[in-house]
């Protein structure tokens, strides 16, 4: 199994917490399209032969604002896919929305080039918290695009929110949650706001204007995340993600388990198992440099560090952690040793678990799990 990523590079705004690359201007869109799908033709022997043989891949529109994109484009994408990477149909399709994009016609015209899985950007159903975030949508709009989605047909809807706002207070948190789970959606992503140096928020808080909720306040939204979750039925299987049994996120579990994966478009990233291969943050960079056939990407040739610092990362902050076993036949007993020692203080802790062959955080320190996780790590 493999992954393909088109990361779409465009918004009609700027998010004040976004640190993903976008630009706020659709002036080059075709030239990009176009060179995604040159690109495509480049990499098309990039991920190893034992990935592709059980025919299963999954396909991922990322970004940015990939509803932005008209539906011939998206189409027209999928179906170099296809061709390019020779997939016969796609084990899972995403598209990631905005919510002030999604009307009848769209979200009908995705579901008819095969689109089985939508994420929705809500990030919150107050208003307050929207406009705060410079989102560019309504929490009316919000809740509308999840209803027009499941009558168009969408089985499969995920929403992201957002907690650690600073107007967010542990009661909204509840209310975002209870709305959210009364949409019957199957999936969710939670994420606590990261405060990154090069977005507006970031700009805010250097100046000493953006105040955020302390340690404990943080702990209580985890904590109620954790339980209302669970009172929903659904299972957290990575820190930040939730969702009904049987309905995990494919695409996005690949990358936590080490599967290869093909970035396509500015700022993509791929992965072949051994080498990373990271495109430039440049609209205009990325289409003279594929339009050349080179300069558009750099090569980052993993260490054997490296590689197991990633296996160890990933893992944990899954429900499946870290299988040992695997770890061994892939670095040798040397590197299982290194990683039980480091991880003896946090075992004596109870904040790591060791099942048989398997090293696990439990869920009730996944809200600490990178500091755990670090300990672990080898130097490069």
């Amino acid at each position: 199994m493999f992954g393909i990523y088109l990361h779409i590079p465009f918004c009609k705004s700027k998010c004040g917490y976004c640190d993903f690359y976008s630009v706020a201007s659709q002036t080059s869109r075709s030239a990009v399209v176009a060179a995604m799908q040159t690109e495509m033709e480049f990499r098309k022997n990039y991920i190893p032969s034992p990935a592709k043989k059980d025919g299963m891949a999954t396909l991922y529109f990322g970004g940015g604002t990939p509803s932005l994109l008209y539906i011939s484009e998206i189409q027209y994408l999928t179906k170099k896919a296809k061709d390019i990477f020779e997939i016969e149909t796609f084990s899972e399709f995403t598209i990631e929305a905005n919510p002030d994009d999604l009307n009848q016609e769209y979200l009908e015209g995705l579901i008819s080039i095969g689109v089985n899985r939508l994420s929705v950007g809500i990030q919150s159903f107050f208003d307050e918290d929207l406009k705060f975030a410079n989102r560019r949508h309504t929490s009316k709009q919000a809740v509308q695009s999840i209803f027009l989605a499941q009558k168009a047909g969408f089985k499969n809807i995920s929403i992201d929110l957002m907690f650690g706002l600073p107007s967010l207070t542990a009661e909204r948190w509840r209310q975002n949650l209870e709305a959210a789970f009364s949409l019957n959606i199957q999936h969710l992503s939670a994420y606590a706001l990261t405060v990154e140096e090069r977005t507006a928020f970031g700009l805010k808080q250097k100046r000493g204007l953006l105040a955020l909720p302390g340690e404990d306040e943080l702990t209580e939204q985890n904590n109620l995340l954790n339980e209302l979750s669970s009172q929903h039925g659904f299972v957290r299987y990575e820190t930040s993600n939730f969702a009904k049994n049987g309905l995990f996120s494919m695409h996005n579990s690949a990358y936590w388990q080490q599967k290869p994966y093909i970035g396509i478009g500015p700022a993509a990233h791929s992965y072949d198992g051994k080498t990373r291969q990271n495109n430039i943050s440049s609209n205009r960079k990325y289409v003279e440099g594929v339009a050349r056939g080179s300069g558009y990407f750099e090569t980052e040739d993993l260490s054997q560090n490296e590689l197991y610092n990633e296996l160890v990362f990933t893992g944990l902050r899954t429900v499946w952690g870290v299988d040992l076993k695997l770890l061994e036949q892939s670095f040798g007993k040397i590197y299982v040793d290194f990683c039980l020692k480091c991880a003896s203080q946090h075992i004596a802790k109870g904040s790591l678990v060791v099942e048989g062959k398997k090293l696990y955080i439990p869920q009730q320190y996944w809200f600490i799990a990178d500091g755990i996780v670090v300990d672990l790590m080898k130097d490069i």
